[in-house]
């Protein structure tokens, strides 16, 4: 009998409890819904005041470097860390993003401490830091944040798969609107037979360059250049320099391979995402220019 009262003590204790009273459950919604918004209005108070700082940073004529890395930990304290780097990437001060104006107004102490904060830039983000980049005409800056487009993936996997180090571009601007980029680029020959194209950008007076190589069934190769995206049209000569490799110290070095625009190529004006070809030749014809190892390469432009 035991057993049986237990059973049914059981089996009708979900059905005997009383419900709650329609008030209590009204306070308990009521208190909840309190909770939430009293939450949200302190993440949207933290979020504005940590602008409000961020802004400051970038901007205030009266910033003190010092205080700047302190500045923006202690607004990240005030963030989720997801939040906080979303924040600092979205283009919330006048159009752009704080790194955006980090690079433009030269607050390059900025730049480093919200960079710390961001694990992986968003692509929007990117373009933005692109843009800066090309405002100030700072190619360092834009090798060291890696802003430079994956012309080719597969030169990227083939590059670490062969163990070669990252192409090399140095960029000297000179008078007259005058610049040479001078490019190093590694294991050149055996990558372009493996993967038949291959490019580079590069920043030089306030605009993102493209040189390209492409290599076409029949064995000849060509170098193409381009004014990425953004860039603003422009007059200009632009010539290609090879170097020749030494064979050996005691050897004499030929002349440098010098190669100008195709004329069927030619135009007044530099347009962006139009490609401008130099005259093309076989891979073979030139073997003392060309070799497996590593290609220097200059690239003077004078644009106009």
């Amino acid at each position: 009998m035991t057993t049986k009262s237990e059973a049914f003590d059981v089996s009708m204790s979900v059905p005997c409890n009383t419900p709650p009273s329609y008030n209590a459950i009204f306070t308990s919604v009521s208190a909840d819904s309190i909770w939430s918004k009293l939450w949200v209005f302190s993440f949207l108070q933290s979020k504005q005041n940590c602008l409000s700082h961020i802004r400051a940073i970038v901007s205030s004529p009266d910033f003190t470097p010092s205080s700047i890395a302190q500045t923006a930990s202690a607004c990240a304290t005030t963030l989720p860390a997801a939040e906080f780097s979303k924040l600092l990437q979205q283009p919330n001060i006048e159009g752009h993003t704080a790194l955006y104006w980090a690079i433009v107004n030269d607050r390059r102490e900025a730049l480093l401490a919200f960079i710390n904060f961001i694990p992986k830039l968003s692509p929007a983000c990117s373009s933005d830091l692109r843009l800066a980049c090309m405002m100030v005409s700072d190619h360092a800056l834009f090798t060291w944040l890696d802003l430079g487009k994956k012309l080719n993936p597969k030169d990227d996997s083939l590059r670490h798969f062969l163990g070669c180090p990252p192409d090399e571009v140095q960029v000297q601007e000179l008078g007259d609107g005058c610049f040479v980029a001078s490019f190093h680029f590694r294991m050149f020959q055996k990558r372009l037979r493996i993967i038949l194209k291959m490019g580079i950008e590069f920043v030089a007076r306030g605009r993102i360059w493209v040189l390209r190589f492409c290599l076409a069934p029949n064995g000849r190769w060509c170098a193409e250049y381009e004014l990425s995206e953004h860039s603003l049209p422009v007059q200009a000569d632009v010539k290609l320099r090879i170097e020749a490799h030494k064979k050996s110290p005691d050897c004499t070095t030929p002349e440098p391979l010098i190669f100008l625009t195709d004329e069927s190529m030619v135009s007044d004006t530099l347009v962006p995402a139009r490609r401008y070809k130099f005259y093309d030749w076989t891979m073979d014809k030139h073997p003392t220019y060309i070799a497996d190892n590593d290609n220097e390469i200059a690239h003077p432009g004078n644009p106009g």
